[in-house]
């Protein structure tokens, strides 16, 4: 008897440990992470090219690990103007600024796109779209971004660049690019229970941004707005999240809203194992018969 139950703790210990790892991996990033954009925002000056930009599996457009830093990836781009730039409307001109993180787009197109202020195993499709601002010069620019809490900034010659953003990208979404602020995306038709920006933690990262390219810190991130509060403590827990996502899930699986050339993608990766759930409930099972057994070894004794 004493053999069954050593052999049982033994299971009950395996189990534990693929458990733990199960949740890491949950909570894994993706494995690769893409910048796609108005091809005008990766030196294109041909709007219309579609081998470049809005594609998910163009190498150069990769994300890289910034050094010494946990969950923060940059992507250096080069905007030129469009051929006809001089001819366009304002409108026009914002549309060539345009762009998307993705995560595994190399495997899994549009799959992943980060969702402003949301945890990158949140992410989903027809997620946030992002304009920048008039300020972007003809140049070079750098895009950084924590896919650990969903913030992305631009920042060129040592300052930020501000940006729009139209918060989800489905055709029933509000086609608005407003401020990315909270209280700009919620005025915008969206619940407090579906947006999980911190204007205050955002605000932070941005100027890490800034001190990681030599510039001088910001107190708001647009010209005339007060600084943000600071955060509180009614952030959204993880369940709530990983329910957001399981929403996004079941919304229509369509391209965003722009050319997209790129129909090129691998078939989706398989599930890396059980649920945490399933295999918390093994756990819980192999946990009971233990003590049943204990309970019984003892009276017999």
């Amino acid at each position: 008897m004493r053999k069954v139950i050593k052999k049982i703790a033994t299971v009950v210990a395996s189990v534990s440990m693929v458990a733990a790892m199960s949740l890491t991996a949950f909570a894994a990033s993706w494995e690769t992470y893409q910048f796609a954009g108005n091809p005008n925002l990766v030196g294109e000056a041909d709007p219309g090219k579609n081998t470049v930009g809005w594609v998910t599996t163009r190498e150069e457009q990769f994300l890289v690990p910034v050094d010494g830093e946990t969950d923060l990836y940059s992507y250096t781009g080069n905007y030129v103007h469009a051929a006809d730039y001089d001819t366009l409307d304002d409108e026009t001109k914002g549309l060539y600024k345009q762009f998307k993180i993705l995560g595994d787009g190399d495997f899994e197109g549009w799959s992943h796109q980060l969702c402003l202020g949301t945890p990158d195993m949140a992410w989903a499709d027809n997620q946030s779209q992002f304009r920048i601002s008039e300020a972007l010069e003809e140049g070079e620019f750098k895009v950084y971004v924590d896919v650990a809490k969903g913030f992305v900034a631009i920042i060129q010659n040592q300052k930020n660049v501000n940006m729009t953003v139209r918060f989800h990208s489905r055709d029933e979404d509000s086609a608005n690019f407003v401020k990315t602020t909270k209280d700009a995306i919620m005025a915008d038709g969206y619940d407090a229970g579906a947006v999980y920006l911190d204007d205050a933690a955002y605000l932070e990262f941005v100027n890490k941004c800034i001190a990681l390219e030599g510039g001088e810190a910001i107190t708001a991130l647009y010209e005339g707005d007060e600084a943000p509060a600071a955060a509180t403590d009614d952030t959204k827990d993880d369940s709530a999240v990983t329910d957001d996502k399981a929403a996004a899930d079941d919304s229509a699986n369509a391209q965003p809203a722009q050319p997209a050339a790129d129909s090129s993608s691998s078939d989706d990766k398989e599930d890396d194992g059980m649920s945490t759930g399933a295999i918390a409930g093994i756990a819980a099972a192999v946990v009971a018969v233990v003590a049943v057994i204990a309970v019984v070894v003892k009276k017999k004794n």
